[in-house]
């Protein structure tokens, strides 16, 4: 495994330490299981498990992170889709880039996100159906803008978005950008982050997030980038 798959997996570690609201026994066990998936599992295994997330698609030597093709699938019911996502990797044979949800997330919130993934599985058009219905649901916001740049964009461009990621320290010529000094109107970085560095005659290190994220979610990234302007 090369250096950059090496360092790639400090993003979820980064990603599960981030401020996210957590669920409580209020919400209903699919509604905190959708939340859950969206904000933790959908960078990897995509928006409706399909595997499709943006570090699979990203790197070539990425683990297969599809929840739903048969021949992948480690774990058949839903105590032990949530013994995997309790322990990650460290449950036998499960990939190293698998990061344990255990101290990070409640025992209500694990239970929710295994019976949400059991659902895809069983129920797969009703299930993708909810989730596709949240991800419409949102409006653009600041705080929704923050809190997917902490997911999304904080590895390369660092946590104060001055381009002193992880990352920064391998990607060179030209190295991530200081987002804090950025001027570009609102299409150009709608464009940008949809389409990508390369696509805009930039970094190709910078990846297209378009697939990933709605038109809501990067109208979102873009107020917050706007509102830490120096």
């Amino acid at each position: 495994m090369n250096f950059f798959i090496k360092n790639i997996f400090f993003i979820t570690l980064f990603y599960s330490s981030t401020a996210f609201s957590a669920c409580d026994t209020s919400n209903k066990d699919i509604e905190c299981g959708i939340k859950v998936f969206q904000e933790r599992c959908a960078l990897c295994h995509g928006s409706f498990g399909l595997g499709d997330g943006v570090l699979p698609l990203s790197l070539k030597q990425y683990p297969n992170t599809n929840l739903l093709k048969q021949n992948q699938q480690r774990t058949q019911s839903q105590d032990e889709i949530k013994h995997v996502v309790a322990l990650g990797s460290l449950h036998p044979d499960i990939s190293a880039e698998m990061p344990s949800w255990k101290d990070e997330l409640s025992p209500f919130e694990i239970n929710a996100v295994a019976e949400l993934i059991f659902q895809l599985r069983t129920k797969t058009p009703q299930t993708v159906s909810l989730l596709r219905a949240r991800e419409q649901a949102h409006i653009p916001s600041q705080q929704l803008g923050k809190t997917l740049f902490a997911g999304r964009c904080t590895l390369c461009h660092g946590k104060k978005a001055d381009g002193k990621g992880r990352m920064a320290k391998i990607i060179k010529n030209p190295p991530p950008f200081n987002l804090t000094l950025s001027r570009a109107p609102d299409a150009y970085l709608k464009n940008i982050i949809s389409k990508g560095g390369q696509a805009m005659g930039r970094s190709s290190r910078m990846p297209p997030w378009g697939k990933d994220l709605n038109s809501t979610e990067i109208d979102s990234i873009i107020l917050f980038l706007k509102s830490i302007r120096s």
